[in-house]
């Protein structure tokens, strides 16, 4: 049902939003799940160091739902891969 990063993604939410693990699921609504734009800082900066990413401020602005969040760091990922990050 979920991918390696979409796992990970769900277990870094759980524990940063202070959730259960199967609230996180796809079409999930990030405002759903409570917590403050400093929650979601530190949620962001624990998934860039976690996955060794880094994805412009644009677009955590951008982020609204786990499925958008998904595909943000999948490309971040694919794009460090290829060394265009």
């Amino acid at each position: 049902m979920f991918d390696e990063v979409e796992e990970q993604l769900r277990q870094i939410l759980a524990d940063n939003m202070k959730i259960d693990k199967n609230l996180v699921q796809k079409g999930s609504q990030l405002e759903d799940w409570g917590g403050d734009s400093l929650q979601f800082l530190e949620t962001v900066f624990e998934i860039e160091t976690h996955f060794g990413i880094s994805f412009p401020d644009m677009q955590n602005e951008k982020i609204s739902d786990f499925d958008g969040l998904v595909r943000i760091v999948k490309t971040a990922i694919e794009a460090s891969k290829n060394g265009t990050a």
